[in-house]
């Protein structure tokens, strides 16, 4: 059984039932799951036998164990001819987002072509920032991937070239809310002033990756308690959100 077989307690499998009911209708014989697993770790490129790996990406999209074998094999291949990678390359990108194995390759074309058209990016670059970050194909070109580009644009106060240059260092800021991003730039802001707190995000985008309620202002809490007088650059401010806890206490 699945269960059995990917070594499942009683609640993670009723967590996949939940997630995928239609589970319950297909052939999963002792056979079939085996010929399945044998499959998924040619495709994720997995070690043989690593049940672990199988049972994350399986809880991820339960789907996975019912896909046709041949679509997922002709997304596989597209992907690896459309931006010229490697298999290890191409099956790490499945095994960061499982769907590529099962995407509409006109969909995923339509998608790269809208984002490199709208980048100006040449092929190399294009390749660069989707095997980096292939959750971009998630998200709805009209919906969240051009608005994005133009509020970052826009906020930024960026030409093309910086915005081509922010989203290919930082391309994990596409699943960032505006809101998340607006209440960031308003913490730097308030400490070095709008501008140079745009500056420094740019130039270190990672500033933006923080949390606010677990990190940042409990440390700026924490300093301002402390009656310590701080004129903050763009060094402490970088001590400040992106040292760890053990360095942080030091």
């Amino acid at each position: 059984s699945i269960q059995s077989s990917l070594e499942l307690g009683d609640k993670e499998l009723t967590k996949m039932i939940v997630k995928r009911p239609e589970l319950l209708t297909h052939n999963m014989s002792t056979e079939n799951i085996k010929q399945r697993f044998s499959f998924l770790q040619e495709v994720l490129d997995l070690p043989e036998g690593d049940v672990a790996s199988l049972r994350k990406y399986t809880m991820r999209r339960p789907d996975i164990l019912v896909w046709r074998e041949d679509s997922m094999k002709e997304s596989q291949q597209w992907v690896k001819q459309r931006f010229v990678l490697g298999d290890a390359r191409v099956a790490q990108m499945c095994r960061n987002m499982p769907h590529l194995l099962y995407a509409n390759t006109t969909t995923l074309s339509n998608k790269a072509e809208s984002i490199q058209t709208a980048l100006s990016l040449d092929d190399e670059e294009l390749s660069n920032l989707v095997s980096k970050y292939s959750t971009i194909f998630c998200f709805s070109i009209e919906e969240k991937t051009r608005p994005t580009l133009r509020y970052l644009r826009m906020r930024f106060e960026l030409d093309e070239e910086a915005l081509k240059n922010l989203v290919l260092k930082a391309p994990s800021l596409f699943s960032y809310s505006e809101g998340n991003i607006e209440e960031k730039l308003q913490f730097y802001s308030n400490l070095v002033g709008e501008r140079e707190a745009k500056r420094m995000v740019v130039k270190s985008s990672n500033l933006l990756k923080q949390s606010l309620k677990k990190r940042l202002n409990p440390r700026l809490e924490e300093i301002q308690k402390s009656s310590v007088k701080v004129r903050w650059n763009k060094t402490l401010i970088r001590r400040l959100a992106r040292r760890t806890d053990d360095q942080w206490e030091r």
